[in-house]
């Protein structure tokens, strides 16, 4: 029994070992597995990690090809948009003359408006800065004279129908008494009394008709035309009198119209006020053609071409040039500042320059300097500067900021951030603006 139990108890023990090195192992495992498993992650982590930092190189990259402004335009597209190339070159560039200048009108381009004669204002149409067409209705007013001379014209034409009755009873009157005085039924003073009647009946017709022709006159310079007479004349019936005196009334009403398109300019006219041909009521200045007078210093006269193309900037636009083109030098200096004026003419079109603006005039002189020029249709303004867009391949155009000088017959002085002999696009280079600013809006969302 004592070795009975003595086996038991070394089996237990040995069970009991057994059980222990079966937990070391597993725990052993499950540490090993806990570490391959970290391990795994980390080198997921580390996976990610490289991802993440192509994917950032790889915007980096895209972040410089946008900055550069690099872009890909098929040659069909190319030449869809007309688009055409030229060579930056170094040639010789008219050396410019910086002045400054004042916006003013061309003075036939300006009327000032009046009344034809003294009147009442009834109703005015437009306002300081309206923009006015040809023959448009500015001011209704009642023009008292011509009031006046309608109503002579009806008095003139009643007395010249008068005297056609008149002539026609005294032409009756002597022909019968021609008859009479062959029957000796009548004398000879008798027939002679007639005949003087009918003749001063005929010279006072001549008479109230050449009173017609002069009121006429007098009416046709406000505007009314013959018809418009014939509607206010007197006639026999009691129905057309009365229409004829309404149309009087009507027709004492005068209109302003402007003579050309243009814009109110100066204003001074209310509704009810008495007006007289010497005051100014309206003024109408077309704007589509400016004049910049820009002063020129004594000394610098001998400098300037008589006929050149000039450039033109004003502070309210700073990224545009508008151009203009010397018309005329001033034959007289200004005593005070001892300068000449040169008008130089500039289309408006768009009405962006202002009466009064000041300016700044590039004006190309008769020296010659050798320098880097470019075509004027190849600069583009982006974000306020000035850029070109150099061809780096058959469809691949490169953005380039440039700093520019002046400008003359056509082209640009570069002065930076262009080489000689580089291809640059000129005509066309407005699409490439367009297809840039598209793809930075585009890469931005």
């Amino acid at each position: 029994m004592h070795g009975l139990h003595h086996r038991l108890h070394r089996q237990g023990g040995l069970r009991a070992v057994l059980v222990w090195l079966a937990i070391c192992l597993g725990a052993a495992a499950g540490s090993a597995c806990l570490e391959t498993g970290h391990n795994g992650a980390h080198h997921r982590e580390d996976h990610a990690e490289e991802e993440h930092a192509g994917e950032t190189h790889d915007d980096e990259e895209h972040a410089g090809d946008q900055a550069r402004g690099s872009l890909e335009i098929p040659e069909e597209a190319q030449q869809n948009a007309g688009m055409q190339v030229a060579t930056a070159e170094r040639r010789a560039h008219p050396v410019p003359m910086n002045v400054t200048g004042l916006v003013t009108p061309v003075p036939s381009r300006v009327v000032h408006l009046r009344p034809l004669a003294e009147g009442v204002v009834k109703q005015v149409d437009v306002r300081l800065g309206d923009r006015v067409r040809t023959g448009q209705v500015l001011v209704h007013y009642d023009n008292i004279a011509l009031g006046d001379h309608i109503g002579e014209y009806r008095a003139a034409v009643a007395a010249r129908r008068q005297a056609e009755a008149d002539l026609q009873v005294l032409q009756r009157s002597l022909q019968r008494a021609e008859q009479l005085i062959g029957l000796e039924a009548i004398s000879q003073q008798a027939l002679d009394l007639r005949r003087s009647e009918f003749e001063q009946a005929q010279a006072g017709l001549v008479s109230t008709q050449a009173e017609v022709s002069r009121i006429e006159e007098r009416i046709h310079r406000f505007g009314l035309t013959d018809e418009d007479l014939s509607e206010v004349a007197p006639t026999g019936s009691a129905e057309e009198m009365r229409v004829a005196a309404e149309r009087h009334r009507e027709m004492s009403l005068n209109v302003l119209r402007a003579p050309f398109g243009g814009t109110v300019t100066e204003f001074g006219v209310a509704v009810g006020d008495l007006v007289e041909p010497d005051r100014e009521l309206l003024t109408i200045t077309n704007m589509s053609t400016v004049w910049v007078l820009a002063d020129v210093y004594e000394p610098d006269l001998g400098r300037l071409p008589t006929d050149a193309e000039v450039t033109i900037r004003v502070d309210a636009y700073p990224d545009r040039v508008f151009t203009g083109r010397i018309t005329y030098i001033s034959d007289t200096i200004e005593m005070s500042t001892r300068a000449a004026h040169v008008r130089c003419v500039v289309t408006n079109r768009d009405k962006a320059l202002k009466l009064g603006m000041f300016t700044r005039v590039s004006i190309p002189t008769n020296e010659r300097v050798s320098t880097l020029v470019a075509p004027v249709d190849a600069v583009q303004q982006i974000d306020g500067q000035s850029v070109v867009f150099v061809r780096a391949g058959p469809t691949t155009f490169e953005r380039r900021d440039v700093t520019l000088g002046s400008t003359a017959d056509g082209r640009v002085e570069v002065v930076g951030g262009l080489d000689p002999g580089e291809t640059i696009v000129s005509t066309g280079s407005f699409y490439l603006k367009t297809a840039l600013l598209h793809e930075r809006i585009g890469h931005s969302h």
